[in-house]
């Protein structure tokens, strides 16, 4: 049962960033400048920080794991993303993915795990 918790709260968490990084991708595609960049960038850390916390949440206590693989994931596909050229978005874009997105989700469920153990 473990197992399967964990690898349901990676699905979640994944969904959660891959339906965000979509909804954000239109707007960011459509502008140009600084405010763009910027409003990608704010997007991508909430993006990062919602994965995380909806993977912690299902993940039933397991929320280290649930944490590394779900930023895994993320880093994974951008990464391949950028070496194979896939994509319209901008490479800061895949950059702030890498940067933001991936580490704050790992961050959010490893802070989870701390806040369990201290309760």
């Amino acid at each position: 049962m473990k197992v399967l918790r964990i690898i349901l709260a990676s699905v979640v968490g994944y969904l959660a960033y891959a339906v965000g990084s979509m909804l954000l991708v239109s707007p960011v595609m459509e502008g140009e400048g600084a405010p763009i960049i910027a409003l990608g960038l704010v997007g991508l850390a909430l993006i990062g920080l919602a994965s995380g916390w909806l993977a912690a949440r299902t993940s039933g206590g397991n929320q280290r794991w649930a944490g590394y693989i779900v930023s895994g994931l993320i880093a994974l596909a951008t990464v391949a993303n950028l070496a194979i050229g896939l994509g319209a978005e901008p490479v800061w874009y895949k950059v702030g993915t890498l940067v933001l997105t991936a580490p704050l989700s790992l961050l959010v469920c490893l802070k989870a795990t701390g806040s369990k153990q201290a309760g």
